[in-house]
């Protein structure tokens, strides 16, 4: 961490003072004043920091004109964009989005982000590559938590392309703006008040949309003067950064910026986990949206990488230090070590969480989630010349073994059933467990005599008792519902017919097939209920 030198308030000070206290005045008045005319302050304020930063650098001759000239020029338009939807609320209009304030915002931002760069640059010297391996970190941590909840829930949201491209361009130059604040507060040694107002100015900026951004997204309602009264104070900060007398002296680099302190490491390290924890408490429904894990895996693969080579640099750092050298080599492993243990149980994680998604816990095969997604593949494309067969189903007299054996043994049983009859189909089949005794079983690229050779081959599995745990042999039979689909159909439709096959041949004295015929192809009595059945073979 660098030193931070803060001197004792003088005279020198008091038109930072002053004017602090004035932009306190108009917030406070924002707050208490109900007239709609209030909307008009932000313009005011925003308005009021470029000349602040006129009078700072006349005043106070900082070593770069430059980047401060660059601000002033961003906080014109931001300015004239505040006084624009001023404008629209005293008349209690609504503001158009996209409209000529958002052009002027997102080039304020712009033109932020070039006179932040700048300033980087004079402050932190020569290009470091470990401060902006950490800034980079720390960017793309916050970038997780933008995905999550702002940019994902936007892409779900019914808005247009343009609109929504411009909805996502404000927390991506937010984004743009942290990296650099980030870059700052890391490469920097000593921080005079007038750097800090800087920070300040950009936290509490960043703050403000983030808030405003997120509630947009998600549709949480806030009070609108949260955000509004964050960026006035922001742009008093920066005003006042500006006025300071601060501003014109030199600030250090940070020596030793390989370095990489505990603290920093663990925090390094919670924004790699922030990703997993995301996934894991299913935030924003983030585990129904494969892409949205998709995305989150790819920042979490990128961090490890960044952090993987921010590792590189300490180590190369240790090596150059000879007085040192074993001290700074203990704790290179100490971190890589802590790093490669959190990476593993990340891969760990994200594994688990992937299967966990899709398949059942009990018997491994696929779960009713994976199920519907292959249907939706498979069936969409069926046709006559591409048919494909849908099975589901059912164990008969299952929960007797539960009432008799306990359901342990029922659990084995079904892990046994599983087993059975993966061994009965192909490696491109898809056997899943729905829930209960209750399986199903898709097929593709099958006819209807195929799939009563499969109806015919799983009976026949069932021939041969089960041997449980303690020896236990328990004759067990099924009854199957068959659907051939022959044109493309909604998954819920196929579920349904074969269901209703299922049901058919429970009733009918279970341990067999029965077929779903559609009521207009039928020409007999059995065919008019819908259900063509299929013997299996009887039990011993």
């Amino acid at each position: 961490m660098g030193k931070v030198h803060v001197p004792l308030p003088s005279r020198r000070e008091a038109v930072a003072w002053a004017y602090g206290a004035a932009g306190t005045a108009v917030i406070v008045t924002y707050l208490v004043t109900s007239s709609a005319a209030r909307y008009m302050l932000g313009a005011v304020v925003s308005a009021s920091v470029v000349f602040a930063i006129v009078v700072g650098v006349i005043r106070n001759k900082p070593p770069s004109v430059l980047p401060w000239c660059l601000l002033a020029a961003a906080m014109a338009p931001y300015a004239a964009a505040d006084t624009i939807w001023g404008l629209y609320q005293v008349r209690g209009v609504e503001v158009p989005f996209p409209g000529v304030a958002d052009w002027l915002y997102l080039g304020a931002y712009l033109l932020l982000a070039a006179g932040l760069v700048t300033l980087a640059r004079q402050q932190a010297g020569r290009l470091h590559w470990a401060g902006l391996l950490d800034a980079g970190i720390i960017t793309l941590g916050a970038g997780t938590l933008t995905w999550a909840f702002i940019i994902a829930p936007y892409l779900r949201s019914e808005m247009s392309a343009w609109p929504l491209a411009v909805s996502i361009a404000y927390p991506v130059t937010d984004l743009v703006l942290l990296s650099i604040a980030a870059r700052l507060m890391l490469t920097t040694g000593t921080r005079t008040p007038s750097f800090l107002l800087v920070i300040g100015w950009l936290l509490v900026l960043l703050a403000a949309d983030g808030l405003y951004y997120g509630t947009q997204a998600t549709g949480t309602s806030i009070p609108e003067d949260v955000a509004e009264v964050g960026w006035m104070v922001s742009s008093l900060l920066l005003g006042a950064a500006a006025l300071h007398s601060s501003v014109a002296q030199r600030t250090q680099m940070a020596q030793d910026q390989e370095r990489l302190p505990p603290r920093r490491m663990s925090i390094l390290i919670a924004l790699i986990l922030m990703g997993p924890l995301i996934v894991l408490a299913n935030v924003g429904g983030a585990q129904d949206q494969p892409v949205n894990v998709k995305v989150i895996v790819a920042m979490m693969a990128s961090l490890s990488l960044l952090l993987l080579l921010r590792i590189a640099f300490l180590a190369q750092y240790a090596q150059g230090r000879a007085t040192e050298a074993r001290t700074r080599a203990t704790e290179a492993r100490t971190h890589a070590e802590a790093l490669s243990a959190s990476l593993r149980e990340q891969a760990e994680l994200q594994k688990q969480l992937s299967h966990q998604a899709t398949h059942d816990p009990l018997t491994g095969l696929a779960n009713r989630a994976l199920l519907n997604e292959r249907l939706e593949s498979v069936l969409g494309r069926c046709s006559a010349m591409s048919p494909s067969g849908l099975l589901m189903l059912d164990l008969d007299g299952f929960k007797d073994v539960n009432d008799t054996l306990g359901h342990p043994a029922g659990d084995e049983l079904l892990v046994d059933v599983a087993q059975r009859l993966t061994a009965r189909v192909r490696k491109q089949d898809m056997v899943a467990r729905l829930g209960g005794d209750e399986f199903a079983l898709l097929v593709d690229g099958v006819d209807a005599s195929t799939l009563h050779h499969y109806t015919t081959r799983i009976l026949d599995s069932f021939r041969d008792p089960f041997t449980l745990a303690h020896g236990h042999l328990v004759h067990m039979t099924t009854s199957i519902g068959a659907r051939s689909i022959t044109r493309p159909t909604a998954p819920s439709e196929a579920l349904r017919d074969a269901d209703t096959a299922l049901y058919k041949a429970k009733t009918a004295g279970k341990n067999q097939a029965a077929f779903f015929e559609p009521p207009q192809q039928s020409s007999s009595s059995t065919a008019q209920e819908g259900v063509r059945r299929s013997r299996g073979p009887e039990n011993s």
